[in-house]
């Protein structure tokens, strides 16, 4: 965490004020653009005396932090190049429920770890998704990739021009680098620990740089390949936080859901959460497949009145003072888990303009 992220940021607490949040440091860095950077320490704050870890330079802002705990303790302390230092790793523990069984969570990273190397080609390495001759799909997946989500958005950012953005379920940081690029001060933030720790090793190279990532092609073979990342990192950060909490200090000129209200287990909630870190007069951009994965169906935007989930979306957010500025509701969307399988989603993509 930049230590100058602490002015842009606010507690997540359901009752607390605006109090600036505070950072004990245990551990700092440079970052290679001179910034400091929180390798390790405690952020607290002054209205309910939450306090919130930095482990590896990655901000765990999350209200519930002993409930993260239980998923991702032992993600945190399996870490192989940047475990918690000791008196981390037992603050870590003693929050964590007594029931916590970190050798679950242990064996859960490897599967993460694919999906990270996943998001890292899909989001800075889209040039290689058609890049095999061979594949039959070829023409169709270069195609999809000339217009997909990723160069929708960079369009749409072009056009709003924002100066600060919220990047919610920012996953490995794509959109964040691309909001970067044009000056906008962004924070990214996600629940995944290791991709907001691959965000920040990729787009701000701290701890330490990542230049490579795995391509994976049958079971567990894969091929490195390199990283060139276009960010101006001075203007970026990223945080593992809730997209269902307020982050932001004070309200953005743009903040961001892509293709992460049909995970969250409350919709309307994000929405809200959205519009309430939006200024007025600035731009929310959703996009979504509308899987609806673990969602319950009453909580869906239109699972309940058996309405389209576009239409749905346009309606919510139409009662709370969104007006459509910019649509499309068939953008491709396209990555590589492995070599013999790619997921192509047909996206819708609206920008709401806050009135």
């Amino acid at each position: 965490m930049k230590a100058s992220s602490l002015s842009f940021l606010r507690c997540p607490g359901s009752r607390c004020g605006q109090s600036p949040l505070t950072a004990g440091i245990w551990a700092r860095t440079q970052l290679p653009t001179g910034e400091e950077d929180v390798l390790e320490g405690i952020v607290s704050c002054a209205d309910c005396g939450g306090n919130y870890p930095v482990v590896a330079g990655v901000l765990l802002l999350i209200e519930d932090l002993t409930g993260y705990l239980r998923d991702h303790l032992g993600v945190i302390l399996h870490l192989t190049d940047f475990p918690p230092g000791e008196a981390m790793a037992q603050w870590l523990t003693s929050r964590a429920p007594d029931d916590t069984d970190a050798r679950y969570v242990r064996r859960s990273m490897k599967l993460e770890e694919r999906y990270v190397n996943a998001f890292l080609g899909a989001h800075y390495d889209r040039d290689r998704l058609t890049a095999d001759p061979e594949n039959p799909l070829s023409e169709l997946m270069a195609a999809a990739v000339a217009r997909d989500v990723w160069a929708r958005c960079s369009m749409l950012v072009d056009e709003v021009r924002p100066g600060s953005a919220l990047d919610a379920g920012c996953s490995v940081g794509g959109l964040s680098a691309t909001l970067s690029q044009r000056q906008a001060r962004t924070i990214g933030f996600d629940t995944s620990f290791l991709s907001v720790l691959a965000a920040r090793r990729a787009v701000l190279s701290g701890p330490t740089p990542m230049d490579a990532y795995r391509a994976y092609g049958e079971g567990d073979r894969y091929q490195e390949h390199r990283l060139t990342i276009a960010a101006q990192p001075r203007y970026a950060d990223f945080v593992v936080a809730s997209a269902l909490a307020p982050t932001a200090a004070a309200p953005v000129d743009l903040t961001c859901a892509i293709n992460l209200i049909d995970l969250v287990p409350d919709p309307a909630r994000l929405l809200d959460t959205l519009v309430a870190q939006t200024n007025e007069g600035g731009h929310v951009l959703i996009t979504s497949p509308y899987g609806w994965s673990d969602v319950a169906r009453n909580r869906w935007l239109g699972g309940a009145a058996d309405q389209s989930s576009p239409d749905a979306l346009r309606s919510a957010a139409a009662d709370r003072g969104l007006r459509v500025a910019w649509e499309d509701r068939q953008v491709p969307w396209l990555w590589r888990d492995y070599s013999r399988f790619w997921r192509l989603h047909s996206v819708d993509a609206v920008l709401f303009v806050r009135t």
